[in-house]
């Protein structure tokens, strides 16, 4: 599943209609915190409140527990080792200022969310999920408290999209770095360098071009000298980048 694709839309659509049926009912009385881990087949984390500031995680549904496997007294026993055993340094740190903004705001109506990834119990490799991080009021005997809840899902297919987003980058930073390059090219050059790419012998070049192989040979050290493209791999890779094939 692709990021922006219609299957990951509806998936994060759904999520979000999970999240606000979950506040309403919280809100109302209407089940238990308990409830939720028959209800939503992602990890739903609850944690108690001071000044809109978390205290501590005061529920885990079974889906998250038994995917982490952990449970709600280890996390908060581990504390700041909770983030370096499951999650990536850097995204967590950049993950907890924009916690931290969404919590300044104060806004209920609003939620926070992110990708992040998250090593699962007994899996060597980070899988990708889908945070919403949200501040709910739900209802505790005859009072109503604050807690912040936070739904994550996983996002299958993810890390293919994101190696294709930095081949594309890559591309594009290798283009830039050698645009200059292909601008000094002839167009004589440049039709050249697609018929090696394309396999072609020199001689075989020569009989379609109809000049003299000693004239391909001679384009060709000029290719070489301009490009610096001194194997068939680097000129293919300059010629697929400029869009000569």
């Amino acid at each position: 599943m692709a990021l922006g694709s219609t299957s990951f839309d509806f998936q994060k659509a759904e999520l979000f209609q999970r999240l606000h049926g979950v506040q309403q009912n919280l809100k109302k009385g209407n089940y238990a915190i308990d409830d939720l881990g028959s209800i939503l087949p992602a990890s739903v984390m609850m944690h108690d409140m001071d000044k809109l500031q978390p205290l501590a995680v005061s529920y885990m549904n079974n889906w998250g527990a038994e995917h982490l496997g952990t449970s709600v007294d280890e996390i908060n026993a581990l504390g700041d080792a909770y983030y370096n055993k499951y999650f990536i340094k850097e995204e967590s740190l950049a993950i907890f200022e924009g916690i931290e903004k969404y919590l300044h705001e104060a806004d209920f109506d609003k939620q926070y969310n992110f990708f992040q990834r998250v090593k699962l119990h007994q899996e060597v490799a980070y899988k990708w999920f889908y945070s919403v991080c949200k501040l709910i009021k739900i209802k505790e005997g005859d009072c109503t408290v604050n807690k912040m809840i936070m739904l994550s899902s996983p996002v299958e297919g993810i890390d293919l999209m994101i190696s294709r987003v930095n081949k594309v980058l890559d591309e594009d930073i290798y283009v830039k770095n050698n645009y200059k390059i292909f601008a000094t090219l002839t167009r004589r050059e440049k039709e050249i360098i697609a018929m090696i790419a394309n396999g072609k012998s020199s001689k075989e070049i020569a009989d379609e071009l109809f000049i003299s192989i000693h004239t391909v040979n001679t384009h060709r050290k000029n290719v070489i000298q301009k490009t610096q493209c001194n194997s068939f791999a680097t000129l293919l890779k300059f010629a697929i980048a400029f869009e000569l094939l």
